[in-house]
């Protein structure tokens, strides 16, 4: 549907003419106008909708001069005009409110004309104080219709409300005296004309309270009330009301949502329902509803506050970031509040929101460079980006500041180690075809990448902390296993050995958890390394002669077979050959010792 916001006052009544007259003061100074419930935007037609308003006025007029009295077109255009707007101006809910209360007028319309299918219909929405002329309606003025005989069709269906309100005002005339059967006839009289009018039904439920019926059925008495009029306040207010009367906090809060969802511009409505959503901690619901709103008013400084709130106490990490974000471009000194940036790095690294985390430590480090937890974020948004050198940098820079921040010197190690890549792709065609020439620069410079990181683990491997030794030996199995799987198994063995020496069991029982796993992984690559790097140390034993030696060679045979009994089972038959070659070589230990008359081993 084409809709053409802003139906202009249709009708403006009291309930009959002398009431009217005092209802309808000549006001002479008017602010601000009413009209509709939507604010005007681009597809909304002045030259569509203004006939139609025309039109019920003056067959409202005609058919219900001695019931209600509608404000004439020429006391509208008078008022608009004093407030500085044309007399076809079509208006925000706000200024159609507006309007009426400096017309004294407690009943007003807001709607829409548009198309539909080739047909001309409007959506009325009478929205009435004492009168009872509360109602929700649809009008379809035909294909191709026109505005002259779409306005009469909602006069008349006006009308029929307007005599029906008589009955539901004496409705509750009758039950303020405690009249209740009378009070009854009169809402039958008025659901006769009008089965749905919202007052009656209200009247109908104010009935059954005094006689202290079930809540249900109050309940079901206003939800026929809203049939009439769905967007109704005073009816879901009452809904929300008995809801928790009977503890039923899921079924008031559904009743706000609906007035609010029929009552966008009601600024009141939308912070106490708010409110009550994060109070009842249903955090993302109300950043939607409060966003809604915000939408019409955006400058509602409460509203703005309740939404941060919703955001932060819920965890919403994409909306606290937007409304932080805004906050420190509108007031840039906000940058220079530690609070502001620690609550914008953390929900940036929650929502691993790589661009934020980026901009806000890189805002943070400009105003505390020598902050070290400013300058670890900063490394660490640059590693979540994907900038290893740069993350470095700032690790590097923050270890400098804190020579005792361990965790740091283990993330500088675990970097280096992550970012390491042994490209497969490159060096599988190398090794099958036994290209070492191709090879060795390429090992060499892979080494040279992982190494580094080996002198940060020292602090970790000697913190008293279990927990920091173990991700030290973490760190410290990924970066020799990836050596050892590169073929690097001089450069792994260093690597391993140390890790072997960290993880010795401390009792016969240290054989199950974290720490015998890594074990596990460790003596593997540790005894396939030391098996295909033992020729020279050996061969260089041979050369000297030396008992020292021969004892240390010998000792690293031991261990190592050691370690491929406990590590064989990640690759069995790998691990049987490496034995048999550790073997060879420990066969040939007890003639080495004869021969250089050793008596160290």
């Amino acid at each position: 549907m084409r809709a053409l916001r802003l139906f202009a006052v249709l009708s403006l009544a009291g309930a009959g003419a002398a009431e009217a007259q005092l209802a309808v003061p000549q006001t002479q100074n008017l602010e601000k106008l009413l009209i509709l419930n939507t604010p005007a935007d681009p597809s909304t037609d002045s030259a569509l909708a203004m006939p139609v308003i025309d039109a019920v006025r003056d067959r409202l007029t005609a058919m219900a001069r001695y019931k209600v009295m509608v404000v004439p077109k020429a006391k509208i255009c008078e008022a608009l005009t004093q407030s500085g707007f044309p007399c076809n101006a079509l208006l925000t809910q706000q200024q159609a409110q507006q309007l009426a209360k400096a017309l004294g007028v407690n009943s007003y319309n807001t709607g829409s004309v548009g198309h539909n299918g080739g047909h001309l219909v409007a959506n009325v929405r009478i929205i009435s104080g004492s009168s009872g002329f509360s109602s929700s309606f649809t009008v379809d003025g035909g294909n191709p219709g026109t505005p002259l005989a779409l306005g009469d069709l909602i006069a008349q269906r006006l009308n029929k409300i307007v005599r029906a309100a008589e009955f539901a005002r004496t409705c509750n005339e009758q039950r303020s005296r405690n009249a209740l059967d009378r009070a009854l006839a009169e809402a039958n009289k008025a659901f006769a004309i009008e089965p749905n009018l919202t007052e009656a039904h209200l009247c109908v439920a104010g009935i059954l309270e005094i006689k202290r019926a079930p809540l249900d059925s109050i309940v079901a008495a206003l939800k026929r009330a809203l049939k009439g009029d769905p967007g109704n306040q005073s009816v879901w207010g009452r809904v929300a009301n008995i809801s928790l009367q009977k503890a039923d906090t899921a079924g008031a809060l559904d009743a706000f949502d609906s007035l609010l969802a029929y009552n966008p511009g009601d600024l009141g409505l939308a912070r106490a329902f708010g409110a009550l959503l994060v109070q009842n901690k249903q955090f993302e619901r109300a950043e939607r509803r409060i966003s809604d709103v915000l939408k019409r008013s955006p400058a509602d400084q409460a509203l703005m506050d309740l939404r941060k709130r919703a955001c932060i106490e819920g965890g919403l990490y994409s909306c606290t970031l937007e409304i932080l974000r805004t906050e420190v471009t509108n007031d840039t000194a906000k940058l220079s509040d530690t609070t502001v940036l620690k609550l914008a790095l953390a929900n940036a690294q929650a929502a691993s929101d790589k661009e934020a985390l980026l901009w806000w430590a890189r805002a943070a480090y400009k105003r505390y460079p020598t902050t070290v937890a400013f300058v670890k974020q900063l490394g660490g948004a640059h590693a979540l980006a994907g900038n290893v050198d740069s993350a470095l940098f700032y690790y590097r820079k923050a270890v400098a500041q804190n020579p005792n921040d361990v965790q740091t010197s283990l993330l500088i190690a675990k970097t280096i180690v992550d970012a390491a890549v042994w490209d497969t792709t490159v060096t599988g065609p190398l090794i099958r075809r036994n290209d070492t020439t191709s090879l060795r620069p390429l090992k060499t410079a892979f080494v040279a990448k992982v190494d580094p990181a080996r002198q940060y683990l020292a602090a970790g491997f000697a913190s008293p902390d279990s927990a920091i030794r173990l991700t030290a030996a973490v760190i410290s199995l990924g970066g020799g296993s990836k050596l050892a799987q590169a073929q690097a198994y001089d450069a792994a063995y260093p690597w391993l050995d140390q890790l072997l020496t960290q993880l010795t069991p401390r009792s016969a029982a240290d054989t199950t958890g974290p720490r015998q796993a890594i074990r596990l992984q460790a003596s593997f690559w540790f005894g396939l390394s030391s098996a295909l790097t033992l020729g020279g140390p050996y061969k260089h034993m041979v050369d000297t002669k030396s008992c020292d030696e021969a004892k240390s060679i010998n000792d690293r045979i031991q261990r190592s077979v050691q370690a491929m009994d406990l590590g064989g089972r990640v690759a069995p038959s790998v691990a049987i050959q490496m034995r048999s070659i550790l073997m060879q070589y420990g066969n040939q230990m007890p003639k080495v010792k004869q021969a250089f008359k050793c008596r160290n081993f």
